[in-house]
């Protein structure tokens, strides 16, 4: 029985509402087919590919969709979307499944079909004493539209999501389907690769350019992740002076302005959880800085940002969990889930708002300190009203340029807006299209409204920021109208053609047109 339906519609709109894409309708996946282990599994991969075979002879385009989260159209097409949100299958391997030349624990891999959500992996990991070793700032995205976007988070020590990938089944085209691993760090056998109906691929090149590919390689049908031992993470958001502590530390990732403050942080957390726990630099996991423009004297920088320590600890089961109140942000809220609760707490139109009553807002919401999982941490926010998100990837000795940058565009603006900018860290990533390529990588987020005015501001910081000669990416996933051919060729240089090359080599010319979409036209990524 087939598990695919088609449904008509002409439009498709993303979860932020960031924009309406015209469609000619989506499939969806029956979940009630779920519990057929493998087996099922490759039926469902057949079905993958006869949508494929459809598109090809009917000359339409298909792109696969998971939570329909970002905010830029790299993730849709203008003929039909492929819903994988019903598709949730999960396995360990181990024995004759892993190679023998795997160093690593065995036990912490996972696969995780394509429609699992972080959040119900977050759900799946703990039950085994797992947990992942990054996310962004939600859960509820599914796992291959985090990596595919290069969703980054803060874990400054280890990366962004794409780097616990270890292996990628791709359908790429009616009859074929390949399982990817890196030549240089294989994992599984050709044991496991049969089963799930694919060919095993060795090779770099190709693994690093499927890994950040929006959508574009042909559809991915599952990710083959590394875990670590569950671990509690213990959040604390408070607005500190913005000094030449905070200054050492963003520029160079450099703690040591802040060893009595992390003795303090230690000292609440003991008596929070009532056991003890132990704050060093080795346990610093997460670092990140926000603060709005609207508390910036003109000329100047803010006195105080809201700074985000989470100091990675042994999990217990006896820890103080975080308050979970209906349509409450949880701690590692985002910028735009922040800004999204702000506007629901003001009443009437913004014009009659003042700087330092948005500022006061903004602080309301920010200052809390929590110990949890990231499941508890990092949740499935619901997002109010139309809001606006992009980002920006660089190294961190230019991060305070770009802040200044951003703070003097705000003042010429004279327009008051209710924005936050938000600094966030990561080492740099092996992809080749990777916008956390900076090694490390600051992520500088402008969050906001999704108005003309935002969008004109955040494209104006962009640009001063280019002909400053500062060198920096985008993030895929956000708003990225800046973006163009000219840009990518900067930005990226030969890894550009390295990509360009890969998805000519796993896809043909006719599966290539079934997964080009507008958005890789505008960027010259594909004709």
């Amino acid at each position: 029985m087939p598990q695919k339906s088609f449904t008509p519609t002409d439009f498709w709109e993303g979860r932020h509402q960031s924009y309406h894409q015209n469609i000619d309708g989506y499939y969806t996946f029956d979940s009630s087919a779920k519990g057929e282990g493998l087996a099922g599994y490759r039926n469902a991969s057949k079905e993958f590919q006869e949508i494929i075979a459809e598109a090809v002879q009917n000359n339409f385009t298909l792109r696969a969709m998971g939570s329909s989260w970002s905010l830029s159209k790299c993730g849709v097409t203008n003929h039909r979307l492929i819903s994988s949100k019903n598709l949730r299958r999960f396995f360990g391997v181990s024995g004759s499944y892993v190679d023998p030349s795997y160093s690593k624990d065995s036990t912490k891999l996972l696969f995780f079909e394509c429609g699992y959500t972080l959040s119900k992996i977050n759900i799946e990991l703990k039950k085994k004493g797992l947990s992942l070793l990054a996310c962004g700032s939600n859960n509820g995205q599914t796992l291959p539209g985090v990596v595919s976007t290069n969703t980054h988070g803060s874990a400054f020590k280890f990366g962004a999501t794409p780097e616990m990938v270890v292996g990628i089944h791709l359908i790429t085209g009616p009859s074929s389907q390949v399982y990817l691993e890196r030549a240089s760090d294989p994992v599984v056998t050709k044991k496991l690769t049969d089963e799930l109906g694919a060919e095993l691929v060795r090779d770099d090149a190709l693994f690093n350019a499927a890994l950040v590919s929006f959508g574009s390689f042909g559809i991915i049908r599952g990710l083959m992740i590394e875990t670590r031992d569950l671990f509690l993470l213990h959040l604390s958001r408070k607005f500190r002076p913005f000094n030449a502590a905070l200054e050492k530390a963003i520029t160079s990732l450099d703690f040591s302005g802040f060893t009595t403050y992390f003795k303090e942080l230690e000292d609440r957390a003991t008596d929070r959880n009532h056991f003890p726990v132990t704050f060093t630099e080795e346990s610093l996991y997460h670092f990140q800085v926000t603060f709005s423009p609207n508390s910036a004297e003109k000329g100047k920088r803010p006195q105080e940002a809201a700074v985000f320590f989470g100091f990675a600890g042994p999990y217990r089961d006896d820890y103080t969990r975080p308050p979970e109140e209906e349509g409450s942000i949880g701690p590692g809220a985002s910028g735009i889930e922040l800004l999204g609760h702000l506007l629901e707490s003001i009443p009437g139109p913004l014009k009659k708002f003042v700087k330092k009553q948005l500022d006061a807002q903004v602080k309301n919401l920010f200052q809390y300190e929590y110990t949890g999982t990231f499941q508890e941490i990092f949740r499935d926010e619901s997002t109010k009203g139309k809001v606006f998100a992009s980002g920006i990837g660089l190294s961190p000795s230019r991060a305070l340029e770009v802040v200044d940058m951003a703070l003097r565009t705000y003042e010429d603006f004279d327009t008051i807006m209710p924005v936050l900018i938000t600094l966030r860290f990561v080492k740099g990533t092996k992809a080749t299209l990777g916008f956390t390529k900076f090694a490390p990588t600051c992520v500088i987020e402008l969050d906001g409204l999704n108005t003309p005015n935002m969008q004109e501001y955040t494209n104006l910081v962009w640009a001063r920021i280019e002909q400053a000669g500062i060198p920096f990416t985008m993030h895929w996933g956000k708003f990225n109208d800046h973006l163009d051919d000219t840009r990518i060729k900067a930005m990226y240089g030969a890894n550009r053609d390295q990509w360009i090359q890969s998805r000519e080599q796993l896809l043909s010319p006719e599966v290539r047109a079934v997964f080009t979409n507008d958005f890789l036209r505008r960027l010259g990524l594909a004709t």
